[in-house]
């Protein structure tokens, strides 16, 4: 009798068990996306909100009927990614916030293995980044407590490191903070690209607050030097015609640059591309054919970029009136920069 009984919960829970294989394949085949093609850009916006919303009802029924099947942490963390993409794709704050919670449950479960529980903590981390959608600067106390927090949780993790580098990016405002930053990641990486990345940044803190002389021919035909310009302030921009991230920014750069006062300001740039032609065409395209340009051909090899520790584009130095560099990349504050620097005497 008793062997009959155990016979039957065997078969039950093998039935069960083959049910919800069945259910998570489900879930997983809609991984590969909506199987109609859009005619639209807002069609496309449409189809894919359908395709999310469905793959969500799946992971609710599934996690709903099977609560403790193989799968149901992984059908969490898929849940999560829904509801981020869900949030970012609505502009809505309240998904990206139940993506987090979710999360957060998962990376203290217990029971996952230490590498999982590194993984979403770093996608969490990842996710609340991307959340805050400008107020970086704000909520960088939070931003840099998060990444140590991963470090200190998940030592010998790879990504320790590089994530301390990328919230460093946010800290120009605080030089000491940034230079803790990288030089706690410098302690911890054995990655030899990351490694020079950080070493480029350091350098570019040790300018900070110091007279900056910079001096090169220009495109125009003349000579341009910084150590001339004292009494202006001057906006010194490294750029790439070839970085189409680079050219999206500067539209916006060059008609804000339009808008601001011309007396004492003096704006200037550094082009780190191989073909010239293309250097003219964009400057003529955004109205900055007047600014001192100069144009070597030489890409990352710069002459001038490399000693500075140029490492990504755009990049924006500005120097105040007595030639000091003041902002290291005022990428996202430059007019404010402008702005201030132009009432000091």
């Amino acid at each position: 009798m008793i062997a009959r009984i155990l016979l039957i919960l065997f078969l039950v829970s093998a039935a069960a068990l083959a049910s919800s294989e069945s259910d998570w394949a489900s879930i997983v085949a809609m991984d590969a996306g909506p199987k109609r093609k859009p005619s639209t850009r807002e069609d496309a916006k449409m189809i894919a909100r359908a395709h999310l919303a469905a793959q969500k009802s799946l992971i609710d029924a599934f996690l709903t009927k099977y609560p403790a099947a193989p799968h149901a942490f992984e059908a969490k963390q898929k849940l999560a990614s829904i509801l981020a993409t869900q949030g970012n794709m609505d502009n809505t704050t309240r998904p990206v916030n139940e993506a987090l919670a979710i999360l957060g449950k998962l990376e203290n479960d217990p029971e996952a293995p230490a590498a999982r529980r590194a993984d979403i903590g770093f996608r969490r981390i990842s996710l609340y980044l991307q959340s805050l959608r400008g107020r970086e600067v704000e909520m960088r106390g939070a931003i840099v407590d998060s990444a140590r927090g991963f470090v200190s949780k998940y030592p010998g993790d790879k990504r320790g490191p590089r994530l301390l580098v990328e919230v460093s990016t946010i800290c120009d405002g605080d030089p000491k903070l940034k230079r803790e930053l990288l030089e706690q990641a410098r302690g911890l990486s054995n990655e030899e690209a990351l490694n020079r990345r950080i070493a480029d940044d350091l350098v570019r803190i040790g300018l900070l607050d110091k007279p900056l002389e910079v001096k090169f021919k220009t495109i125009q035909g003349g000579t341009f030097n910084t150590a001339d310009e004292k009494g202006n302030v001057v906006v010194l921009l490294f750029w790439s015609a070839e970085s189409p991230q680079c050219l999206m920014w500067m539209k916006k750069f060059s008609r804000n640059m339009a808008l601001l006062p011309k007396a004492n300001l003096r704006v200037a740039t550094v082009s780190l591309d191989s073909k010239r032609s293309e250097v003219t065409r964009r400057m003529a395209e955004f109205g900055m054919d007047a600014w001192p340009t100069s144009y070597e051909g030489s890409g990352w090899e710069s002459a001038i970029a490399r000693p500075l520790g140029i490492n990504a584009l755009p990049t924006v130095f500005i120097l105040d009136k007595s030639g000091a560099l003041r902002a290291l990349n005022a990428q996202d504050n430059y007019v404010a920069w402008v702005e201030k620097l132009l009432r000091q005497p």
